[in-house]
């Protein structure tokens, strides 16, 4: 199967009843489990209720694998068949579980996860009425839900219209045969995937009614739908069922759309996270070294691309760093969630308390930093608060230059200045306005008294429009200010005191922003 599909990064194991779950199928190279990529996922399903998950979990760590370990207690117990318990049972082999592993660092890490299984066969059936007959929470561990991370299931087709409904007689819309998963994660609140998905041609020899896809092109173009779709509205996980009618080998049109899916996972571009391309620039300025951070890691999770392409984690290499500085002002920042160094891990959803670390130590010389996986996190504009700047880059002061209410208000300040000799309770304008009224009312008694009244009220400000004054700003020795000259000074000092940009920010465009700006602002 490695073989047949090259750089697969998903792998799924199950242990029938009275397999157990046992430690040494990690190490054993007969075993399944010792052959899957070290850096794959793998989806382990079991179906008895008295295992032991710690020793199962201990010899999966021993291995050093980077790979998520999804663990899958009593796969499909909707099916009631093969041993499968009651929800009594049931319950009770969540809480054994959650006891021995729920609290495993590598859980709080994210690279051990519990998940719940079932059969979307078996969750969609419905009615004559069209109304579902089956109830999935009779199998949802509500006493220990905290301990699930994931709600997996596995898709067959299904179409209750359908004269047989396990046997439609079309290639079901990706939408309308997944939305199901949707509302499951939206009423768990949880991520969901597919532990389990093939699809038979749809041709008369395999029991359909029609000869629809002898060549199997359009059950090859289905893969791809439903996998785009799937990626595309929050899918964790995906797995094929590569047995009895899922099994591929002598399907080669479905093969080949398989082993393209594989590789455009295994290429997908690596797009850091926003919100940590500012964290790696303060770092950068705050402590400047070649290869100060690593997005490629492969150590962790957090370093693979999303189902929005976006890498959640980076690793900073902390010769020189004070990390202490470094992790407090990581603590405080709304998208931090992880970091790891040196053996220890702290998780923000528990408080930033210290922890011994189960995974691969990312080594004394690393500090793994990783923010919550969620698009507002990756997205998060505010600064880490590790430079003394505001925060503000180039293309944020121009648009806050550009924007009229902030105009105003800058024209607005230098009349609201109180202090420095100003009569308390009033402000520059206020005094202003005062020394207005007392020279008119000085002129008018000179007026009167003058052989030339008229030419001494020509002398007086009522006689000059407010406009006037306020569009002739001086350069305080009664000349008018050269305002290209100030704009463009200003720009030159405000460029160079700026981080490099790297979208590039003229002078001209700042010297012309604060030209606009400062327009009409009182001499």
């Amino acid at each position: 199967m490695l073989a047949t599909y090259p750089r697969t990064s998903c792998v799924r194991i199950f242990f029938g009843p009275g397999d157990g779950l046992p430690p040494t199928a990690w190490s054993d190279q007969r075993q399944r489990l010792a052959q899957v990529p070290t850096d794959a996922d793998v989806i382990v399903s079991h179906k008895d209720p008295e295992v032991d998950a710690a020793a199962f979990v201990a010899a999966w760590q021993a291995t050093g694998r980077t790979g998520r370990l999804i663990l899958v207690p009593h796969h499909e117990p909707e099916q009631q068949a093969g041993g499968d318990p009651t929800p009594a049972a049931f319950r009770r082999s969540w809480t054994r579980t959650r006891s021995q592993v729920g609290d495993h660092p590598a859980r709080h890490d994210g690279r051990l996860r519990l998940a719940v299984c079932w059969t979307l066969q078996w969750v969609r059936r419905v009615d004559a009425a069209g109304r579902r007959v089956n109830d999935w929470r009779t199998w949802w561990p509500e006493h220990e839900s905290d301990a699930v991370d994931l709600v997996l299931a596995d898709w067959y087709p299904y179409d209750p219209k359908a004269r047989n409904p396990f046997r439609p007689a079309g290639y079901e819309d990706p939408a309308a045969a997944l939305a199901i998963m949707v509302e499951l994660s939206a009423a768990t609140g949880r991520p969901w995937g597919i532990a389990e998905i093939n699809h038979p041609r749809i041709t008369r020899a395999g029991d359909f009614p029609a000869d629809l896809d002898p060549d199997g092109s359009r059950c090859a173009d289905w893969y791809r739908r439903m996998h785009a779709w799937a990626k595309a509205n929050g899918c964790q996980v995906w797995s094929h069922y590569h047995r009895d009618e899922g099994d591929l080998t002598d399907r080669t049109v479905e093969q080949h759309a398989l082993r393209e899916l594989i590789a455009q996972e295994a290429t997908a571009p690596r797009r850091l996270a926003p919100a940590l391309e500012t964290l790696r620039g303060e770092i950068a300025r705050r402590w400047p070294g070649a290869d100060r951070t690593v997005v490629d890691a492969t150590h962790h999770v957090d370093h693979r691309p999303n189902t929005r392409g976006s890498v959640d984690a980076i690793d900073v290499n902390v010769t020189g760093v004070d990390t202490d500085v470094l992790l407090t002002a990581f603590q405080r920042h709304p998208a931090a969630a992880l970091w790891i160094h040196a053996g220890t891990a702290a998780r923000a959803d528990d408080g930033w308390t210290r922890r011994a670390y189960a995974g691969t130590d990312p080594g004394a010389g690393r500090l793994h930093l990783g923010i919550r996986p969620a698009e507002a996190a990756e997205r998060d504009p505010r600064p880490w608060g590790l430079t003394e700047e505001n925060g503000m880059d180039a293309k944020q002061l121009l648009a806050l230059l550009n924007d009229p209410a902030v105009a105003r208000q800058l024209r607005a300040l230098p009349w609201q200045y109180i202090g420095g000799g100003i009569p308390r309770g009033m402000s520059t304008l206020g005094v202003l306005n005062e020394l207005v009224v007392t020279v008119r009312a000085i002129g008018e008694v000179v007026a009167k008294q003058s052989a030339d009244p008229a030419a001494v009220r020509a002398l007086l400000p009522a006689q000059r429009a407010d406009a006037e004054v306020m569009a002739a700003p001086t350069n305080g020795s009664g000349g008018a200010v050269d305002l290209d000259a100030l704009a463009d000074a200003v720009a030159a000092r405000v460029i160079a005191a700026l981080p490099p940009d790297p979208a590039g920010l003229s002078r001209a465009d700042l010297t012309a922003a604060l030209r606009d700006a400062l327009t009409g602002l009182p001499g």
